[in-house]
């Protein structure tokens, strides 16, 4: 299946892209133990024990697949303390899911990683997991509309961006430089991956899925996923595809985990309901979805933090982002108005597209953190914990200050007259 309005699919693909496709080809295969469950058939013709076995000869891999198997909404967070009692507590269909996500993880993972990484991926991890949870929370309330199991939307959303993690393992450095450039001009990656690169991240997670064999409604959704929905074309996965779009849409929103993207997430309210996905109640499923992915997450090892203080931490993260964020915007508007600090460049006429990019990029972190301010302000209210409470509204407090100072600089950050500008200004340093 093709992506749509996508330039490269089909014949007419330059070197590079063939060479950069080719290369999924040399990427590790996946784990035997995960081919072994993706060949099963249904539950009552699998030996369970047998499955137990092979996994556990991974003490690696188990730690990993209990982590994804504990699930606080079904009451088994502490009760799973083996491979054989995850299959019995949780299903084979769990099980497989958890196998062949810890297993996809694993090997995209380097042996030994040198210089400077820009791309995190333990903070990566994290936000598939946040994905993973969202949509199989969302694939539970929407069952009967759906018609999906909530362990297959929970592994399609832990995957669904792996072809991040494929570009990143082969092209260390080049992928470097595509996370440091979408991070400056607050750009969704897959953009500046074709731009940069040829091919994106959308592209090499279908051809990883081609290599491992995946079941094609994984590679569709690795695929189309950030596809608009009413662009999809018609398919039996198009709910699943739609699913896990709006999963990560609201992810991003929230700012959990760190997505590999810098633009401004899509409206989920719009999303959802595209995709008959009945939107949830937002404070009743945050409270779900920040316990859900705690737990998971701590049984990973990846974060220590309840559910309250996840949903803290994210913010103050995206808080630091935009503080970043607003530094430059405030720089080059001073450049640019003439007013150079000493120990600035003087400003060009490169510098004023920046300055006009930055401006934008203000407006957009502006737009983020004001939904992130109002889901703080709404965990805020309903925190027990005084000292919590009063902690989330200081950021709150803090986060509209800053959206009022970004909105002064973006709309003062180009000059009346800009030849003026530019000839006025003191030569730097």
């Amino acid at each position: 299946m093709q992506e749509p309005g996508s330039p490269f699919v089909g014949g007419n693909e330059t070197e590079q892209v063939k060479m950069i496709l080719r290369q999924v080809q040399s990427l590790p295969p996946l784990a035997p133990v995960a081919s072994r469950l993706l060949a099963l058939g249904e539950e009552a013709t699998v030996d369970l024990a047998e499955i137990a076995r092979l996994v556990e000869t991974d003490p690696v891999l188990s730690g990993r697949i209990l982590g994804l198997c504990r699930r606080a909404d079904k009451g088994v967070a502490e009760k799973i303390t083996s491979v054989r009692r995850a299959v019995v507590l949780v299903g084979l269909g769990a099980v497989r899911g958890a196998v062949l996500g810890a297993s996809a993880f694993s090997a995209l993972t380097p042996e030994h990683e040198q210089g400077e990484k820009r791309f995190d991926r333990a903070g990566f991890w994290k936000y598939c997991v946040c994905v993973a949870c969202t949509a199989e929370l969302l694939a539970g309330a929407n069952r009967s509309v759906l018609r999906i199991a909530p362990e297959e939307a929970f592994v399609a959303g832990l995957l669904h961006a792996i072809g991040k993690l494929v570009l990143d393992f082969a092209l260390p450095k080049a992928y470097a430089r595509v996370i440091e450039l979408a991070r400056h001009d607050c750009e969704p990656s897959a953009q500046v991956e074709r731009r940069v690169l040829g091919v994106d991240y959308l592209r090499a997670g279908k051809a990883l899925a081609d290599h491992w064999n995946l079941p094609a409604a994984l590679g569709e959704v690795m695929l189309l996923h950030a596809t608009p929905f009413e662009e999809l074309p018609e398919s039996e996965n198009r709910p699943m595809v739609g699913l896990i779009a709006g999963s990560a849409a609201f992810v991003q929103t929230l700012g959990l985990g760190w997505s590999g993207d810098f633009g401004v997430p899509a409206a989920v309210p719009v999303m959802l309901p595209a995709a008959n996905i009945r939107p949830p109640e937002m404070a009743e499923f945050g409270e779900k979805l920040l316990r859900a992915v705690s737990d998971r997450l701590i049984a990973l090892g990846l974060s220590n933090a309840g559910p309250s203080a996840l949903a803290i931490e994210s913010i103050m993260e995206t808080t630091r982002e935009n503080r970043g964020l607003l530094r430059s915007v405030r720089e080059l508007t001073l450049a640019v108005r003439g007013q150079t600090p000493p120990d600035a460049i003087a400003p060009t006429a490169s510098g004023l597209a920046d300055a006009r990019n930055l401006a934008e990029a203000g407006k957009r972190a502006k737009q983020s953190l004001s939904i992130v301010t109002s889901k703080t302000q709404l965990l805020a209210m309903r925190m027990h914990d005084a000292r919590d409470r009063a902690a989330a509204l200081a950021i709150v407090e803090a986060s509209r200050e800053l959206e009022s100072i970004l909105e002064t600089a973006a709309r003062g950050s180009v000059a009346p007259n800009r030849e003026t500008s530019i000839n006025s200004a003191p030569a730097g340093k």
